[in-house]
């Protein structure tokens, strides 16, 4: 049973992030790396690129947990979602610094897949692609079009989790809420990588959260939402939970699917001229009611309120 490693792993990756945090933030603003509030009267200058801190609080509490374990399957599994989830931070780390067109990011991040792809043909007695459990029914084969979504199993879920992260405070809180469901369902459906990821990660994100909540001192970056989004995307492949997973980030992909209507595509934020939500004087939101405003969840809901 690996439960208390995984629960030693968490502890560790809570300590590093909220002893790190306060010095990457300062670290961040002194090296210019900030965005302002678009979101706050006044816009005020907030530090970017927080999934530094996300990355090294899991990167640590990943090394202590592999060092704890004996399962040697559960090692590779492991090994494979890191490595997945690190392709994807680089990707969004590059794009905090010097920015990539919103196409260009998402063919990036179809390059998540490939250490699984890597793993699996290396392991294939320990990964096995194909088979997903499905809730109710359990595990069937998918042939040809499973190796065909493949490619964005992992692009996928980094560029819904990306487009949802406008607010503060909403990505780590919705990767908090589908962490909880990760874990109920590995427990369901016996996933011990599903079980042990979720402990580790909610400790890692449960200590990031009061930075990026509001008033938020850091964003997350594409560094975090694209390393958060990816992790999830290789924890469903590798963990046969790709239905599951699905089901857990439903929000994100109507939020996504809005968003990519409503803009015709895959655009980077700063080339959008319009706003789906406006801010007023006393820092409420408003939903914008020009009909030429991109849609997206938040504004539904406010204009539903």
């Amino acid at each position: 049973m690996v439960f208390y490693e995984a629960l030693l792993s968490a502890f560790v990756g809570f300590v590093t992030v909220r002893l790190s945090a306060p010095y990457i933030i300062s670290f961040l603003k002194k090296k210019g790396i900030v965005r302002p509030d678009a979101h706050k009267p006044g816009n005020p200058i907030v530090a970017h690129s927080g999934g530094i801190i996300i990355f090294l609080g899991f990167t640590l509490s990943t090394i202590l947990f592999l060092l704890l374990i004996g399962d040697i399957d559960l090692k590779v599994k492991f090994l494979a979602v890191y490595f997945s989830g690190l392709m994807c931070f680089l990707v969004g780390l590059y794009d905090d610094l010097k920015i990539l067109r919103g196409i260009v990011k998402m063919a990036l991040t179809v390059l998540g897949i490939l250490p699984i792809i890597v793993f699996y043909m290396t392991f294939p007695d320990i990964i096995e692609l194909g088979r997903p459990v499905v809730p109710f029914i359990g595990q069937i084969r998918i042939t040809i079009i499973y190796w065909l979504l493949l490619p964005f199993a992992i692009a996928g879920a980094s560029n819904v989790v990306n487009m949802i992260d406008i607010y503060n405070g909403v990505v780590p809180g919705m990767t908090m809420v589908a962490l909880i469901g990760l874990l109920g369902a590995s427990i369901v459906f016996n996933s011990t990588l599903g079980l042990v990821f979720s402990i580790i990660f909610l400790g890692v994100m449960l200590a990031y959260f009061p930075y990026n909540y509001y008033p938020a001192k850091v964003f997350n970056g594409d560094s975090g939402s694209l390393f958060i989004g990816a992790l999830l995307g290789a924890v469903a492949v590798v963990g046969k939970m790709e239905f599951i997973v699905l089901t857990l980030l439903l929000p994100h992909l109507i939020n996504g699917f809005m968003i990519l209507v409503s803009f015709g595509g895959f655009k980077e934020h700063r080339e959008i001229k319009g706003r789906p939500v406006l801010v007023l004087n006393n820092g409420l939101l408003k939903a914008n009611v020009d009909p030429n405003a991109p849609w997206s969840l938040t504004r539904i809901v406010l204009l539903i309120g």
